[in-house]
């Protein structure tokens, strides 16, 4: 596929409206490079697609997709994905703010060094009325323990894994979009969590990861909103269905499965026990079965490597959740 564009940006969107328009014109703005947008309406009942669908009549460079029903946003990234000509892609959900001069500066950095992804921090908004707020307390404990006091870094993942742990936005790394083709990078298919399995293909089939200290983008979270932080219900019970999905990536390539077993493990365990907290009660005997089936498929010699080599105290809160 020819590259016929510096950058595509894959957004879909769902009942968007109040927010497409602004984000998509934030895009078409960037002047020092040339732009693909990918506007793919997910089901929306909203006006979004008489939108998505002007916006596609009034430039060439911005196509507008419609599938009929609801699939999830990581079915429509795919979708997305497959049209991309961009030499590098982003993939942008409709409701958060974008700070172009960051991605511009993305784009100049792999160009330089010819990294296969770019990786920035982020802000994150309770709401449209509040402030700026720093990234959650893990991300921001990996990305200060990574960059100290450099401004931008070129690591290898094994130098950088914690890098895995990170949360799994899509939003904040550009990738190669050759590279990340022949991999066969792909989202999940389950309605919440799909993000997972495209962060963990962005960093594992990445020989070189490019870090900017610059936030890429301001992530919003309304109270009211659909965001997978207000979930509570049994649809939380398919963070195990997104886990099988990336662990299916990881047990089909033993080497990768072994060398990042410790850091898959412990992002299983915190996310699952942040889920956890936020259950409605009458879910939570299910998703404990859940993840104890997930933990099941653990391989004896990675748990024991754990065990005795990385992280004693992972190993027995993998134990003690099997025998509860």
């Amino acid at each position: 596929m020819s590259e016929s564009y510096d950058l595509s940006v894959v957004i879909p969107v769902y009942n968007a409206a109040d927010t497409l328009r602004t984000l998509t014109e934030d895009f078409l703005s960037i002047s020092h490079f040339s732009i693909q947008v990918i506007l793919v309406d997910d089901g929306s009942s909203d006006g979004s697609v008489d939108l998505a669908n002007q916006f596609s009549d009034d430039h060439e460079n911005v196509e507008s997709i419609v599938q009929g029903t609801n699939q999830g946003a990581g079915k429509a990234r795919n979708v997305g994905f497959e049209k991309a000509v961009g030499r590098y892609t982003i993939f942008f959900d409709a409701d958060d703010i974008v700070h172009t001069d960051v991605i511009c500066d993305a784009i100049n950095g792999l160009d330089e060094g010819g990294a296969d992804v770019a990786m920035m921090p982020y802000f994150y908004r309770r709401s449209l009325s509040s402030s700026h707020d720093a990234m959650n307390l893990n991300d921001s404990k990996v990305w200060s323990d990574i960059m100290g006091r450099a401004k931008r870094k070129t690591v290898k993942l094994d130098d950088a894994a914690s890098l895995l742990g990170f949360s799994n936005y899509p939003w904040n790394k550009v990738i190669r979009t050759k590279t990340f083709r022949e991999v066969g990078l792909r989202y999940g298919s389950t309605p919440v969590n799909n993000d997972i399995l495209g962060h963990w293909y962005s960093l594992l089939f990445a020989d070189d990861i490019l870090l900017i200290d610059s936030e890429v983008c301001t992530h919003i979270v309304e109270a009211s909103g659909s965001n997978l932080t207000n979930q509570a219900s049994q649809v939380r019970l398919t963070l195990f269905d997104a886990l099988d999905e990336t662990y299916d990536v990881l047990d089909a390539r033993p080497e990768l499965r072994s060398r990042y077993a410790h850091h898959y493990w412990s992002f299983v365990h915190r996310t699952s026990r942040w889920a956890y907290g936020r259950l409605e009660p009458q879910v939570k005997p299910a998703f404990n079965e859940r993840y104890k089936k997930h933990l099941n498929r653990i391989d004896l010699r990675d748990y024991s490597r754990i065990r005795r080599r990385r992280s004693p105290s992972l190993a027995d809160s993998i134990l003690s959740s099997l025998l509860y």
